[in-house]
């Protein structure tokens, strides 16, 4: 008995050796069946460098694993270390327990080429396998997994589409606990380092049961360089740079997602962007927000505060459209200048009936800068804004009003201060009152040479204005002081304004120009802008005080404009009369009020009518000697006087007179009747005000204005300069 009890000892160890030699190499067989085998298995060919499994504690470790692209030859994925430590004996209650999951080193490369992926082929064919699992498993199954955890990660994404890699250095995170009939929410922790510093951080809670969760995402410092890439898709541009940091935390229901609420805040500090000039046209020192709240699905935007510190724009004009219109791929009239199908698809989706209500309780400015500039006249105009702030309160879409407030120091000299206040749902409804001072006139020098034809010498601009737009119409009050003035004439001008003219008219006795200007309009028109009403306004203002001096210099003595257009004289009159004497002492006082003004009297009268009164005044007093009446109180005994002359019945009185005085002694007699007008009226002036420099002189015969007018004098006015 001893004996085969022997044997049989002999026999059980020799089966256990067995046992125990196969239990030691069948990691080593698993693992070259899974690398032969694993076109079959898992779509891919893979390479492992060593598989390892503790039957003690049901643990596999996985070392140095490679999972091969479609070529064989390229690696799409590895790890360095993955162990897996399960429960075999919970499969009996068909329930999957691992107690540990770990992997560390694993490194994905994706890459994405058109719409296509380099792992496509693996997604094709694992939901083959997954359907036909199904269909061979209906029932679902428990399950149990502990200390998920991933270290040092590196995840590769080489977007073939734009030539750009992007890469996740160092990705770990943690996850407690998850199974499926999990009574508390599950946590999982998320953090990993960016390739140029700074890092991501998430912490994850769910609850499986009914699918609540909420997470807390931070980011700081994730340098935006690495998506100027993706950025050229939708703008011309050859920087991208900035530096964001921010914390956003979401809440929902992994049921329904799209109704999860996100808060936070966040920073972009050092934002920078170049056109294809390497132009800095957009940046920031810092642009921060903190957001209370975003429903999208009610379609909620809430924000606390938006903040700008030192905001810079170049914005530069051309002709037809402008460098931002140009930067971000738009048509001068704001639309896409190429419309991109997903875009259109993705606008169509959306409601267009939903209300959209957004809030932003504090708006600011800080410290902005704006440079303008323009070659629209053919010469080159920059201007310069500078410390533009605003500070906003209570933005509500569903607010009854809303106002805006900001201020700025314009070419580094002049203020401006705005308030906006509008109707946040009806943009044809808003008040606009502004204040402008200090501005330097000669800033706009190269506007005034190319319209008006005048280069601005110098001048203060002062300039209040008061806007109402009700449904589009826009009534304005507009007052206007430039300060010491004064311009000179340029050759040309797109519209040739008497704009000198008209400034030596508009200045007071100060040498202030001060204007009310008020401008009404339809906005509704689109014929018509707020520009073009603007414009014309001032441009008929102009001519209006050029064309009619007079109607600016009467107010100067308190006089009628009509009374100061011309001073009319009978034919025969050598001396101005006390009536002509007072207008010819309202323009000596005019002309001492406003200094450099230049006054002209031109004298103008008909010779053929002044032929004619001067032979009927000439035999009228020959009939007053004759008769001892007056030739204009009688006249048809004078008639029947001038006929008896001439002896002829039928004759006019004015056909006889002028048989009686022959032409040339009327026109003798005219020249000697207008030189002493013309002398009387010089020695007048100068009796009165020997420094005066108001002209007397006649006309040339041949001026049109001559044709059928009274002996007069045409005042007009001119400055010196």
């Amino acid at each position: 008995m001893s004996f085969l009890k022997k044997k049989v000892n002999s026999f059980i160890a020799v089966i256990a050796g067995i046992i125990i030699i196969i239990l030691a190499f069948l990691p080593f067989f698993i693992k070259q069946y899974a690398i032969s085998h694993s076109l079959e298995l898992l779509g891919r060919q893979i390479d492992i460098g060593s598989l390892k499994y503790n039957y003690f504690t049901s643990t596999a470790k996985v070392y140095n694993f490679k999972m091969f692209e479609q070529n064989g030859k390229d690696e799409f994925t590895s790890f360095d270390t993955l162990v897996i430590d399960i429960e075999p004996y919970r499969f009996l209650f068909n329930e999957k327990v691992i107690e540990q999951f770990f992997i560390d080193g694993l490194k994905v490369k994706i890459v994405m080429q058109d719409s296509s992926f380099n792992f496509d082929d693996l997604i094709a064919f694992h939901r083959q396998d997954s359907i036909s699992i199904e269909e061979k498993n209906p029932e679902s199954f428990k399950y149990s997994i502990s200390n998920i955890e991933l270290k040092d990660a590196n995840f590769i994404f080489d977007n073939q589409n734009v030539g750009k890699e992007t890469l996740i250095e160092d990705l770990s995170f943690l996850i407690p606990y998850i199974g499926w009939d999990q009574q508390e929410k599950s946590n999982a922790d998320i953090k990993f380092n960016f390739q140029n510093g700074g890092y991501f951080q998430s912490s994850l809670n769910i609850n499986p049961v009914d699918g609540e969760f909420d997470t807390k995402i931070a980011v700081k410092d994730l340098y935006l360089e690495p998506f100027l890439e993706y950025v050229k898709e939708y703008a011309d541009i050859n920087s991208f740079n900035g530096r964001l940091t921010t914390q956003i935390e979401i809440k929902g229901n992994i049921n329904d997602a799209v109704r999860s609420i996100i808060s936070g805040r966040g920073d972009v500090d050092d934002f920078i962007m170049t056109d294809q000039n390497d132009k800095e046209f957009l940046k920031a020192k810092r642009v921060g927000f903190n957001l209370k709240k975003i429903d999208y699905v009610n379609s909620i935007y809430e924000f606390d505060t938006i903040n700008f510190i030192e905001p810079y724009a170049y914005f530069e004009m051309d002709s037809i459209t402008n460098n931002f219109f140009k930067i971000f791929k738009f048509n001068p009239d704001g639309s896409l200048i190429s419309e991109q199908d997903e875009l259109v698809q993705y606008a169509d989706t959306l409601d267009s009936d939903s209300d959209i209500y957004y809030a932003i309780n504090n708006l600011i400015v800080q410290n902005g800068v704006l440079d303008y500039s323009d070659n629209l006249t053919g010469e080159i105009f920059d201007y310069h804004l500078s410390g533009i702030t605003i500070n906003s309160k209570e933005i509500y879409s569903d607010a009854e009003w809303i106002a805006i407030y900001s201020e700025m120091l314009l070419n580094d000299r002049g203020t401006l201060n705005a308030k906006l206040s509008f109707n946040p749902s009806d943009y044809t409804n808003l008040n606009l009152d502004l204040s402008i001072e200090n501005f330097l006139l000669s800033d706009i020098n190269i506007y005034s040479k190319y319209y008006t034809g005048h280069s601005i010498v110098e001048g203060d601009f002062y300039y209040y204005s008061k806007s109402i737009i009700t449904n589009g119409n826009i009534e304005s009050e507009n007052n206007l002081l430039a300060k010491n003035v004064s311009v000179s004439n340029e050759k040309g001008g797109l519209y040739s304004l008497p704009l000198k003219f008209a400034i030596f008219l508009l200045k007071d006795k100060n040498g202030d120009v001060n204007l009310e200007i008020p401008v009404r309009g339809d906005l509704n028109d689109p014929e018509v802008s707020f520009g073009k009403i603007i414009w014309n306004t001032f441009k008929n203002l102009i001519v209006r005080a050029a064309s009619a001096p007079v109607n600016l210099l009467a107010g100067l003595v308190d006089g009628d404009p009509k009374e100061f257009e011309e001073i009319t004289f009978s034919y025969t009159d050598t001396i101005p009369s006390e009536k002509q004497l007072r207008k010819l002492d309202k323009l000596l006082e005019m002309e001492g009020k406003k200094e450099g003004l230049k006054i002209e009297l031109m004298h103008f009268v008909d010779p053929g009518l002044q032929r004619e009164a001067i032979a009927l005044s000439e035999l009228g007093n020959q009939y007053f000697k004759d008769t001892n009446k007056d030739y204009l109180k009688d006249e048809k005994g004078f008639e029947s006087y001038l006929r008896a002359k001439v002896d002829n019945d039928s004759i006019s009185t004015k056909e006889a007179a002028l048989q009686l005085i022959t032409p040339q002694s009327a026109d003798s007699l005219a020249t000697i009747y207008n030189q002493a007008l013309l002398k009387n009226t010089i020695n007048y002036l100068k009796i009165t005000k020997d420094s005066t420099n108001i002209t007397v002189v006649k006309s040339e015969l041949k001026e049109p204005k001559n044709t059928g007018s009274l002996s007069r004098f045409e005042i007009k006015y001119d400055m010196f300069e």
